[in-house]
């Protein structure tokens, strides 16, 4: 079966390979996620405004947590999506996502607050799902003084912050969820899925080596590889919220996403899947040229507001 590229996706696909062929290949980790941020430029132009952007400290086990709360109206209390940004546990900051933050933020008239959490390989697992859960209880514990409402937060994240969030929501660490909201997490360890086997190649981008390499680095020895918080499929997962899973249909983790939804269907749980075929990892922050990409977060941010949002 030969697969078809969305032509939007191929599109951003040709853009970023253009750009990446003009600089010569990255010399270490710390440039290669430098040039990640920088990269983000081009795709956050023309974003939503926001009336706030506030940026807090959580109290960690590893240190203090920054917090950048995204507020899309000041005048009352909002409810609040810990949002987790993707990277392989490797890569990834606050700013290369805005435009998922920004673009949920002022559909859902929620408030997004994405936590920087400590990076693999410096800082294998748990040290980054910590963080997250410890932002999370920062959130529920202290956000009312900054004008958010704790009793309605729910949880995010796209790649291995969906991952984190899908763990910190299993972990038990934190009060009760309105929802989840995950965007093609790594939710198992096994590389030989269906969808690994398919792309393995990364001809889409993602490659099954590239993720082994992932899994590698935050878990070094492969002592984890069974530990439901690092691979959530072992979980019991009939204590979740109401969830939201995305899958991209060109992707290594398309599978992970599709029985995820399997468990949480059998479990009883509430759950909606939004399946987009023709796209690849990490198409959601390409809004700017891919169409898949805003339908997308429409049906995130519809999920959003039906959990109880004061705009809709």
């Amino acid at each position: 079966m030969r697969e078809r590229l969305d032509p939007d996706m191929a599109e951003a696909m040709a853009f970023e390979a253009a750009r990446d062929a003009a600089q010569p290949p990255p010399r270490d980790l710390d440039e290669e996620r430098a040039r990640g941020r920088a990269g983000a430029a081009y795709w956050n132009e023309g974003l939503p405004e926001m009336a706030a952007i506030e940026d807090h400290v959580a109290p960690g086990p590893g240190g203090p947590v920054p917090v950048r709360v995204f507020r899309p109206v000041a005048d009352r209390p909002l409810p609040v999506l810990l949002y987790v940004y993707g990277g392989g546990w490797v890569f990834g900051s606050v700013v290369q996502n805005e435009p998922l933050i920004r673009t949920l933020a002022a559909r859902t008239g929620w408030a997004i607050a994405a936590p920087t959490y400590r990076l693999a390989p410096e800082h294998p697992f748990p040290a980054g799902l910590d963080d997250v859960i410890a932002a999370g209880q920062w959130l529920q514990s202290e956000g009312a003084e900054y004008g958010l409402d704790p009793s309605r937060m729910a949880i995010s994240g796209t790649s291995a912050g969906g991952n984190l969030a899908l763990a910190a929501a299993l972990s038990g660490r934190l009060e009760r969820l309105a929802g989840l909201v995950l965007f093609y997490g790594v939710f198992g360890a096994d590389l030989e899925t269906a969808s690994y086997r398919r792309f393995a190649d990364g001809r889409f981008g993602l490659s099954r080596e590239r993720m082994g390499y992932f899994l590698d680095q935050y878990d070094p020895t492969g002592g984890h590889r069974t530990d439901p918080l690092l691979q959530p499929l072992l979980a019991d997962v009939a204590c979740l919220p109401p969830t939201w899973l995305l899958a991209a249909g060109l992707d290594v983790l398309c599978s992970d996403t599709l029985a995820l939804h399997g468990r949480l269907t059998e479990a009883g749980v509430r759950t909606t899947l939004h399946f987009e075929p023709g796209v690849v990892h990490g198409f959601i922050n390409r809004g700017r040229m891919v169409r898949a990409a805003r339908r997308s977060l429409d049906g995130a941010a519809h999920f959003l507001r039906s959990l109880g949002s004061d705009q809709t």
